[in-house]
């Protein structure tokens, strides 16, 4: 694939991360074995590069430990091989008497200097974190989180990942006219079909990731759906039709 249909595929992305991407998938194709990232990539990337990477010979993967995760790395896989550099790491709260929330834990990690990128998903439960991190610094993160402010906690691998932790999530139903992107923001947020297509139109709405402004995009179920200052939604299917011949719609709210 050309440098220049690349950059145009993923528009709308810093150029030196993408250009990063290009030439790992380059050489990938080249050598005819796994090239891995060593970083994680937001849902605005790793969604267009599948997509992109869906149309020619070389596939591309992206995981992040979790069913849902957003943050994940990406291989690029002519060979069907899919061992990812992707660790599991389980951060426990000792402290009695302070609870911690997933802000604690995050800047619990940066300030040991470790970049973001370095760092995928955390999914705080009780008194433990859990947190998907390039396997390269899970012996330091070991040796060197003692303390998140003044509690102290443990870091410890995970390496039994057949029951990981899950999002939390609230199961509701919306009545809309139709699956149109304007009908679907406006179901799901409370307001009127004007004020739907000014969040469309602000880029506010991103649909599997992707950002998307058109008010008569349709929507293909199941399908997510993230709307800034509303909340993330997983859009998952038609139960039927009201008694005014409208879908009624089942999702799940990520909390």
């Amino acid at each position: 694939m050309k440098k220049e249909d690349f950059l145009k595929e993923m528009q709308g992305e810093e150029e030196a991360v993408i250009l990063k991407l290009y030439n790992k998938l380059t050489l990938a194709e080249k050598i005819g074995k796994p090239i891995y990232t060593n970083e994680f990539y937001t849902p605005g990337i790793w969604s267009k590069l599948l997509k992109v990477t869906s149309r020619i010979q070389l596939q591309a993967r992206a995981y992040g430990a979790f069913e849902e995760a957003e943050r994940r790395i990406i291989s690029f896989n002519s060979l069907d091989q899919w061992t990812m550099p992707v660790k599991l790491v389980s951060i426990l709260n000792k402290s009695k008497f302070h609870n911690l929330q997933h802000k604690d834990y995050l800047g619990a990690l940066m300030s040991l200097g470790i970049r973001r990128e370095k760092i995928g998903d955390l999914i705080v439960q009780d008194s433990q974190c859990y947190c998907a991190v390039c396997e390269d610094i899970v012996e330091y993160l070991i040796n060197n989180l003692n303390y998140i402010g003044q509690c102290p906690c443990q870091v410890t691998e995970i390496t039994d990942l057949t029951d990981l932790p899950a999002y939390n999530f609230q199961e509701k139903q919306i009545i809309s006219t139709s699956l149109r992107a304007d009908c679907i923001v406006s179901s799901i947020c409370g307001l009127s079909r004007s004020k739907s297509v000014d969040l469309l139109k602000s880029g506010r709405v991103l649909i599997d990731y992707i950002e998307v402004k058109e008010k008569d995009f349709e929507i293909t179920l199941p399908t997510t759906i993230t709307i800034r200052g509303y909340g993330k939604y997983k859009v998952l299917d038609v139960l039927g039709n009201s008694s005014r011949g409208r879908l009624k719609i089942r999702l799940k709210k990520f909390v």
